[in-house]
């Protein structure tokens, strides 16, 4: 950026004034006539003083030649009108991120990539906007131009609110960014053995005639709309590896299916990677997906679903069998065991499921079904009493724990739902006239209380794979960080391709506070309050520099301290490199 010095020209020395020895003129602003200590009734006047300028010619008689130069202060009490117009750089700008950024960014490669892709311009605003989300916690860019006035930024000049609107509309195209995640993919996929974990979220909008913005099954409030977006991360060390964005009514296994497509173009026969392991959820499972990771050569490991009939087969067969004391693992302190089988009827590869009992989980989960069989009990009860009706469908969720005595009714006009919905049927209705607990059902439940089973696509022992999925929730804090610290809690934009720019910008914010994380890992060992990631950008947001009004060149005024210095060290960033940044300002 171009310096901005501040030059005045030469003005006469105003009366009532004290010049010192250096020929710094000193303006008299009060007098106060104060009684002498020594000698009581005698007076002196004492001075307020204010700085406003220095002698044009120091080593001259300023009596004879009354002019100095000028500064602000001389303006402001003597000619107020002919101050000088706002800069564009305020006189104090904080570097410390700014630098941490620059550095992290030209390490990691992000830089590198995201040159590759966008234009020079372009690059440099899009981290810009992804430093604003660190510093400040929010992606409300209209608070961007005024947050630049006291930031070192990347880009040449301060962008308006308005051009960062057209921005995000015109400059990101989805083929940009989809290139993008393809060379950033190539960059973090390296040699080995790799487990990456895949897991989405969604974001709540207000925006009207937008196509992702569609109605889901959010968690905190299912009445709004909501975008969909998916995350893999690398496990080992919680990095942000890709993402995908979806409308918000896409389920689970559907968006899952893209991602293996992403990650099918990645794993070329060249590349010399050994193999990838997916980690999901279990709302990911579906025939579809496991046949094409098969194709594509990605392992996967998975938790099965309970309403799978695999996993009632195998919890029904090993129930008992798991809970020997042949299966007890002592590091987990957990009961395990490790069968083969077929995931799907028409499943070709060979499968390793992992039975694995808790008794800590056994405890939650009788609790829980106890808990269900109690208010099913209280809800059949006030059936009775207020001579409900129910179709045969609604009575099988009943079926499921009690014995029910019924009697038929009138019919009832039922609406259809999912294919042909709308369309009206007559069934016949039935009333509970009593019922009794099911106690054969009950007890073959009590005896899976506790029991979860994990399938993986190749041979790896019952711990390698419960540890592999324990560290499954470095996705969910990756999520949590770009939700409490980077502003995705909401969009506030109004199109299909601002939504796909916005979310782009929060996956380079979320590479960007991955790598301030992993970088300051050790100085949590022993403080974990003092370096979290919020805490570090603070503390390097106090790391800034001045303007000196006569030069128009900034200077650190302040050495940092000590904690600022173990985060520089952490980061791989010297004084000095700070120091250069602030030269170029």
């Amino acid at each position: 950026m171009a310096r901005n010095s501040v030059k005045f020209d030469p003005v006469q020395i105003p009366s009532n004034v004290s010049v010192t020895s250096k020929g710094y003129v000193y303006y008299n602003a009060t007098t106060e006539w104060v009684v002498s200590k020594s000698v009581p009734k005698k007076k002196y006047a004492d001075h307020s003083k204010k700085l406003i300028g220095k002698l044009l010619q120091t080593n001259a008689d300023w009596k004879q030649d009354r002019r100095m130069i000028p500064n602000k202060t001389y303006f402001m009490l003597f000619e107020a009108d002919k101050l000088p117009e706002q800069p564009e750089k305020a006189d104090n700008i904080s570097v410390g991120v700014y630098s941490a950024v620059q550095k992290l960014s030209e390490t990691s490669g992000l830089n590198e990539v995201l040159s590759k892709v966008f234009e020079e311009e372009d690059a440099q605003l899009i981290l810009d906007l992804a430093m604003y989300m660190l510093i400040q916690e929010s992606a409300v860019f209209q608070h961007f131009p005024h947050w630049c006035r006291n930031h070192a930024i990347f880009s040449e000049s301060i962008r308006s609110d308005s051009y960062i609107c057209k921005f995000q509309q015109n400059s990101l195209s989805v083929s940009k960014i989809n290139l993008f995640k393809q060379l950033w993919g190539n960059k973090v996929i390296d040699d080995g053995k790799l487990y990456f974990c895949y897991d989405s979220s969604n974001v709540n909008s207000l925006a009207d005639g937008v196509f992702l913005v569609q109605k889901g099954h959010a968690k905190d409030d299912s009445t709004l709309d909501q975008v969909n977006s998916d995350y893999v991360v690398r496990q080992r060390d919680g990095f942000p590896v890709t993402f995908t964005t979806f409308p918000g009514s896409i389920v689970d296994m559907a968006e899952a299916s893209e991602m293996i497509e992403f990650f099918k173009k990645l794993l070329e026969p060249s590349r010399p990677v050994s193999k990838i392991t997916l980690i999901c959820d279990r709302g990911y499972i579906s025939e579809g997906n496991v046949l094409q990771m098969d194709e594509c050569g990605i392992n996967f490991l998975l938790m099965l679903r309970k309403n799978m009939g695999i996993t009632e087969r195998l919890m029904s067969e090993y129930a008992d069998a798991v809970r020997s004391s042949a299966n007890y693992i002592q590091e987990l302190d957990q009961y395990g065991m490790t069968v083969e089988g077929s995931l799907f009827g028409n499943d070709r590869e060979t499968r390793y499921f992992h039975i694995i009992w808790n008794s800590t989980l056994e405890i939650k989960h009788r609790k829980k079904l106890f808990s269900d069989i109690e208010a099913m009990e209280k809800r059949i009860t006030k059936s009775i009493k207020r001579k409900i009706t129910y179709t045969a469908d609604e009575l099988r969720k009943f079926n499921q724990w009690f014995d029910l005595e019924t009697e038929e009714a009138e019919s009832v006009i039922v609406k259809q739902r999912g294919r042909g919905a709308g369309k009206e049927t007559e069934e016949t209705a039935y009333k509970i006239k009593s019922f009794t607990r099911n106690f054969e059902i009950i007890d073959k439940n009590l005896k899976q209380c506790g029991i979860y089973i994990l399938v993986t696509s190749e041979p790896m022992s019952l711990i390698e794979a419960l540890e592999a999925y324990s560290k499954k929730d470095c996705v969910e804090k990756v999520f949590r960080a770009l939700k409490s610290f980077l502003g995705m809690d909401k969009l506030g934009v109004d199109s299909d391709d601002s939504i796909h720019a916005k979310t782009m910008i929060w996956f380079v914010a979320a590479i960007l506070h991955s790598l301030i994380f992993n970088n300051t890992a050790k100085l949590r060992l022993n403080d974990r309050k003092s370096f979290t990631v919020p805490a570090v950008i603070d503390l390097l947001e106090e790391i800034s520099a001045d303007k000196d009004l006569n030069t128009g060149e900034y200077i650190r005024r302040y050495k940092p301290i000590k904690k600022q210095n173990s985060i520089l060290d952490c980061l791989g960033l010297k004084i000095s490199q700070i120091d250069e940044c602030i030269k170029n300002l």
